[in-house]
């Protein structure tokens, strides 16, 4: 490169840019090194055809990282349907546990009165109140599916109406919970 105060002319013609990108800057043009005037700003040499591809490549890139609408509603319905499946595995897995907790307290019911548990006690009292609440007047102790009468008559009414209450709410939630959790 010449300096300003001693202006130069070229006397060959330019080389034209290579057919491919490389790592070596083509020389610029005799009209750009040359200074018409002492003091006069150089004006910068034109863009090469590699610099503008690459130029072109990067801003292709920026459009291809901006978020296309299209896109963005595919993914937030795939993420809204990603939801709904974890609201209704969610809702399944409560459900099992209500009625689990249902068919127990009919269970420990049963067990309470064959073992003739002291009703006065408040943890046994709360536990029968359960088992009376959960057979749903279906499966009730006096006035089930089946009534015995006679000899332990209330031993045979627990066992049969509340055990048979606790298979039906166990059957009950299983149903339930394989409708409303989806499929893989």
């Amino acid at each position: 490169m010449t300096s300003p105060a001693t202006p130069t002319t070229d006397t060959h013609a330019p080389e034209p840019a290579p057919a491919t990108p490389s790592a070596t800057p083509a020389t610029p043009s005799a009209s750009a090194a040359t200074t018409p005037e002492v003091g006069t700003p150089t004006p910068a040499p034109a863009p090469e055809p590699s610099a503008r591809a690459s130029a072109r490549a990067e801003s292709g890139a920026a459009a291809r990282r901006s978020p296309d609408v299209r896109a963005g509603a595919r993914r937030a319905a795939s993420l809204t349907g990603a939801g709904i499946k974890r609201l209704r595995t969610l809702l399944g897995e409560i459900v099992w546990f209500a009625c689990l907790l249902a068919a127990t307290a009919l269970l420990l019911g049963a067990v309470l009165v064959v073992l003739e548990a002291n009703t006065r006690n408040a943890l046994v009292e709360a536990v029968l109140k359960a088992a009376d609440w959960a057979d749903l007047g279906v499966f009730s102790r006096t006035a089930g599916v089946k009534q015995f009468t006679g000899d332990g008559a209330t031993v045979k009414n627990a066992i049969t109406n509340w055990g048979l209450g606790a298979v039906a709410w166990l059957v009950v939630g299983r149903v339930a919970r394989r409708i409303l959790t989806p499929r893989s």
